[in-house]
């Protein structure tokens, strides 16, 4: 369980100016999901707390947002006096929403999918997260952020499937290739036209 001064802090970074997208509401949302799942974790503990650091630090500006999430994680757990087992496995769960790689572990199959359910919303919805986002990262031009937003979106959508586990791929991968095709091919626009 989280102390009050670190549960604080990770609400002051989530509730932060700037934060439109990767803030309190997307934690609430991976919390809920993580709760439909909570029995399938090897270490429940762990997801649940890399699910409430692993966007404590971010920046559209940086490349680095979960390897400093990671860290900041690592701080405060030792402050809690968590072991360095847990800490390592805490890190590397945040690692994996980098999305860059294919987890490699049951629970950072299940930390990706989480993190990726909200691509599975409603397509109002969808299109709104995708708003704030762009908000996120205002100091990209529009032609610059559509273009990295279409590569990550394309890149989701070539994977033979977006997400790594049964119960999330059998709930929401329809809907979310869905959501991703329709964003790729234009029907949205950051700007809410």
């Amino acid at each position: 369980m989280l102390r009050d001064d670190i549960y604080g802090e990770l609400v002051s970074a989530y509730t932060a100016p700037g934060r439109h997208y990767h803030d309190i509401r997307h934690i609430a949302d991976c919390l809920s999901e993580f709760d439909n799942v909570r029995h399938l974790a090897r270490n429940a503990e762990a997801l649940q707390t890399a699910i409430w650091f692993h966007d404590v630090v971010y920046d559209g500006r940086r490349k680095d947002n979960e390897e400093q999430s990671a860290e900041v994680a690592a701080a405060a757990l030792r402050r809690l006096g968590a072991s360095e087992t847990f800490i390592n496995e805490v890190q590397q769960l945040i690692l994996f929403t980098r999305h860059d790689l294919e987890p490699t572990t049951d629970d950072g199959k299940l930390m990706v999918d989480i993190d990726l359910a909200s691509l599975a919303l409603t397509p109002d919805r969808f299109d709104e997260n995708s708003r704030r986002i762009r908000s996120e990262y205002l100091h990209v031009p529009e032609d610059a952020f559509l273009r990295g937003r279409n590569d990550m979106l394309g890149g989701l959508l070539k994977r033979p499937r977006i997400y790594y586990t049964d119960v999330f791929h059998d709930r929401y991968e329809g809907q979310a290739r869905e959501n991703l095709e329709r964003a790729v091919a234009g029907s949205f626009s950051a700007n809410g036209h």
